[in-house]
């Protein structure tokens, strides 16, 4: 009789199995979830703990400017704790209603567009030159365009200030304006070079087969490819501009011309006693503006500095 019960194993396989492990040693054991998870975790932790000290050391400060903002002078040194016991504005009305800050405001702004304007102007024609156009003496005139990057701020203020009081122009908004450009224009052209070296040269050929001109290929073509580098490089000069102190120190003289951070530098009480809520405040209102400008921007900010780092 036949049995119905299921199929027969043959009457070789379990030699064979026995062959086969005696061979290789025996099947492996599955790894245990448990040890890959932990390594996991690890590993992570490892990765985030720089990222969470370098927030920790860029937030902290920033934080602590914030409390002291909202706190009396007695009570910055008697209650050095991070939050405050009330909340009190009278540093941000004191700094608001004073005309020192709110001429320093406007000087900056005026400043910090005309730098980025003429920055852009100049930066963008020379960076198209330098990528598009083969010269004798390119790579070592580009190189040559650093040099004003390597030179400390510091070691410049004298030939400054002896220029600008040789030609009549210390003591002016424009000065500031066109040394500032001075400064920033070699980081403009290395980006920009390494951002037009990434556009195909095609796609500038294909317009000039047909019939488009220079400046058509930059208006229509280059120029809106390029957005991301040139509002990168706009943003990086109204920054510079907006925080330089040392130049600014030497060329302006008069309260009316003076930018933010030398009014910040200049608040002092009469009685020689630091207001210490009001220069916390003050600066806040500095910072302010451009964080909220940046984080509307930042994604082509960053499109364009890794557009830019490659070449």
């Amino acid at each position: 009789m036949t049995d119905r019960t299921g199929p027969q194993e043959p009457p070789f396989s379990g030699a064979t199995a026995r062959a086969a492990t005696a061979v290789t040693g025996g099947t492996p054991e599955p790894k245990r979830p448990g040890g890959s998870r932990f390594r996991r975790i690890v590993r992570q932790t490892l990765l985030a703990l720089p990222l969470v000290l370098l927030v920790l050391w860029t937030v902290s400060p920033f934080l602590v400017t914030l409390s002291v903002s909202f706190k009396e002078r007695a009570e910055v040194f008697a209650d050095p704790g991070l939050i405050p016991s009330s909340l009190n504005l009278d540093a941000y009305r004191e700094v608001l209603a004073s005309e020192s800050f709110t001429t320093s405001f406007i000087n900056s702004v005026i400043v910090g567009i005309g730098v980025t304007v003429l920055t852009i102007a100049i930066g963008v024609p020379a960076a198209y030159a330098f990528a598009r156009f083969n010269f004798r003496g390119r790579h070592l005139l580009l190189l040559f365009t650093l040099l004003p990057r390597l030179v400390p701020s510091l070691g410049i203020m004298v030939p400054i200030y002896r220029l600008a009081v040789a030609l009549g122009v210390l003591d002016s908004r424009l000065t500031l304006i066109v040394v500032y450009t001075g400064m920033l224009l070699p980081l403009a052209v290395w980006l920009m070079v390494g951002f037009f070296q990434q556009i195909p040269k095609e796609i500038e050929e294909a317009a000039n087969v047909d019939g488009a001109s220079l400046w058509g290929r930059l208006r229509h073509i280059v120029g809106p490819l390029a957005a991301p580098a040139m509002i990168t490089i706009g943003v990086l000069a109204f920054r510079e501009a907006w925080n330089e102190f040392t130049l600014v120190l030497v060329l302006t003289s008069t309260p009316g011309k003076r930018t933010l951070p030398y009014e910040l530098y200049l608040m002092q009480g009469i009685e020689g006693i630091a207001n210490f809520p009001g220069e916390a405040a003050f600066t806040i209102l500095t910072v302010l503006p451009f964080i909220l400008v940046y984080t509307r921007i930042e994604k082509y900010v960053v499109a364009g500095l890794i557009s830019g780092s490659g070449k």
